[in-house]
């Protein structure tokens, strides 16, 4: 495989949005993403994300509930009220059984709900299955 075939592939890789205001578990997640051969953007806040919603529209969003200035339930009511981000598949990955938060999140129409910790494996099965 050339060079210019390697850039291709990669400029065609589904491209993966991360919200994680966890360091280490953003990373983590960012590599099991490049892993399985797609594009991480990584974003340690719900602003962030935001500001990389603006210049790329990704294929899935991966998101905590629990982030400083704009929180995961925020983020998700954000992405509602645009056409274009409405029908980007969300998969929530969080520390928080709470069924209050359970409820919420799956009323904002994620396509899953995912605990942490979580496997590498598990998560990019659940990655491969919306994403094909």
């Amino acid at each position: 495989m050339t060079a210019e075939t390697s850039n291709t592939n990669a400029a065609q890789a589904k491209l993966v949005l991360v919200a994680e205001d966890d360091e280490t578990t953003l990373r983590l997640v960012g590599q099991v993403i490049q892993r399985g051969g797609y594009r991480a953007a990584l974003a340690q806040d719900g602003v962030k994300a935001v500001s990389l919603l603006k210049r790329a529209r990704p294929d899935l969003i991966i998101l905590d509930l629990k982030m400083p200035k704009m929180d995961g339930f925020q983020l998700l009511e954000l992405l509602k009220k645009y056409e274009s981000a409405a029908t980007i598949p969300v998969v929530v990955l969080t520390g928080s059984s709470s069924p209050l938060d359970i409820d919420k999140a799956l009323s904002l129409d994620v396509d899953d709900y995912l605990m942490k910790p979580i496997s590498p494996r598990k998560l990019l099965g659940k990655i491969q299955e919306l994403l094909g």
